[in-house]
């Protein structure tokens, strides 16, 4: 009997917050959004990147793990951030491409990791490497008033 090792599994690394890079085009093909090269934030926690997109965007710091939404409208994607200059995080942020505004979903003291962003549902889970991750979802576009936000120029 031969002895098969399984290797995709349970392991945190083959999750995608490990990302060494990322392209995305968006369903209705019209737009493209990639980070080409991603480094280790630090030892054994997740990459970071600059994300470009097709429309000229471009945002630092970004995780690799981003998704589109279905009607192709928005783009989620995780941001390191910092919280009061000492602490550092991630940030959900909900990326709106045509109008250049980026809004700010939610911060979390470990990492981020956008799971789906189907019927205007966003889902993503919070710390995915732990045994007991967390969920969670918002209805966009109706929650966006509430988040906070800021215009990319470049």
């Amino acid at each position: 009997m031969v002895a098969i090792m399984k290797t995709t599994d349970d392991w945190r690394y083959n999750l995608p917050i490990f990302r060494r890079s990322h392209r995305a085009e968006s369903p209705d093909g019209k737009m493209v959004a990639e980070i080409s090269v991603a480094q280790e934030v630090g030892m054994s926690n997740p990459t970071s990147g600059l994300l470009e997109l097709s429309s000229g965007m471009s945002i630092p710091n970004c995780n690799p793990s981003f998704v589109w939404s279905d009607n192709s409208r928005y783009l989620a994607v995780p941001e390191w951030a910092n919280a009061w200059g000492l602490f550092q995080g991630m940030q959900l942020l909900i990326v709106e491409p045509n109008s250049r505004e980026v809004h700010i979903a939610c911060w979390a003291w470990g990492f981020i990791q956008p799971e789906s962003f189907c019927n205007g549902e966003l889902v993503a889970i919070l710390n995915p490497a732990r045994r007991r991750p967390k969920r969670q979802s918002w209805r966009i576009p109706d929650e966006l008033p509430r988040l906070r936000h800021r215009h990319v120029t470049a």
